[in-house]
């Protein structure tokens, strides 16, 4: 954790989701994983935030047919996809729309959108952090993970840092900002190849099942390690160099990391692996990082 110039905390988490994970209701895949995100959980909830600053990504749900780089939102809800909740986010209408002038500001245009149903790229870590969607006031930002073009890991940089100049001035000695950052490791999902959104639910679905073999495959465990040695050293110069052909290495999911490099930036300090795990049932490397004051409460927790 650390202070911003307001005198307000800091802290930060980033961490893989699944949607498979959801349908494993008895709990007996991904175990070590799950006691992860369990330890994460209590921790972040023992900080106490006041606000949540989200970086996630969207799968062709809310931002159908066009993808700005970055995107915020003044309202939303979940879209409900993956039978994760439909519920409303609380968002403060005046700071989102404070945050699009900063960043225009800057240079970094970040879109803005007036309603959108947000899916589980970010109602999925919401609920498996807070239990639900509205628990923390929340400043949303959509990071387009899937279609070129895509920003650069260093504009990504770029974001976080100008996010964390935002949050220097729009925050209170009495708040407690917890940046998320929720996507990836390593994954290839089926339902990404190119088309599948434009088929027949049916041809959709067996698309995906004729494809997750490959998808299983798909995982790189190699890579997902050097991605958090890199975020567990800081080392956002070398992050910044990492290309799109430099992720996609690691599939077509990996460049969901994009939210994770957001955290860092924002949050200005190594991020510590809390937890890894290959899970092959929900096809994707899974890990949880966060900075270092809030990873070593995770792993107090869990013991």
């Amino acid at each position: 954790m650390t202070t911003l110039k307001s005198g307000a905390r800091l802290a930060g988490v980033a961490l893989s989701h699944s949607p498979q994970m959801l349908a494993d209701t008895e709990h007996t895949q991904g175990l070590q994983f799950r006691a992860a995100i369990s330890a994460a959980a209590r921790a972040t909830q023992a900080y106490d935030p006041t606000l949540v600053v989200y970086f996630g990504p969207d799968h062709m749900r809310a931002l159908a047919g066009i993808a700005p780089a970055f995107t915020t939102v003044e309202r939303a809800s979940g879209y409900g996809d993956w039978n994760t909740a439909s519920s409303r986010y609380d968002i403060p209408s005046q700071l989102v729309r404070d945050y699009v002038q900063h960043s225009t500001a800057r240079g970094v245009e970040v879109a803005f959108a007036h309603e959108l149903e947000l899916d589980h790229g970010f109602s999925q870590s919401t609920t498996d952090l807070f239990g639900r969607l509205d628990a923390v006031p929340m400043l949303p930002v959509i990071i387009n993970c899937i279609d070129r073009p895509l920003a650069t890991m260093s504009r990504v940089v770029q974001l976080g840092r100008l996010t964390r100049e935002f949050l220097d001035t729009a925050t209170s000695a009495d708040d407690r900002v917890l940046v998320i950052g929720s996507g990836g490791l390593s994954h290839s999902p089926p339902s990404l190849i190119p088309g599948a959104d434009k088929l027949p639910e049916a041809e959709r679905q067996a698309l995906i099942t004729n494809n997750m073999a490959k998808a299983i495959d798909a995982i790189r465990p190699e890579w997902d390690k050097h991605m958090l040695s890199l975020l567990a050293d800081g080392d956002l110069d070398a992050i910044s160099r990492l290309t799109h052909d430099d992720i996609q290495a690691a599939g077509t999911g990996a460049h969901e990391v994009r939210t994770w490099v957001a955290v860092a930036a924002t949050v200005g300090q190594p991020l510590a692996t809390v937890g890894y795990e290959t899970v092959p049932e929900w096809i994707t490397g899974m890990g949880i990082a966060a900075d270092q004051e809030l990873a070593v409460e995770a792993s107090v927790v869990a013991q």
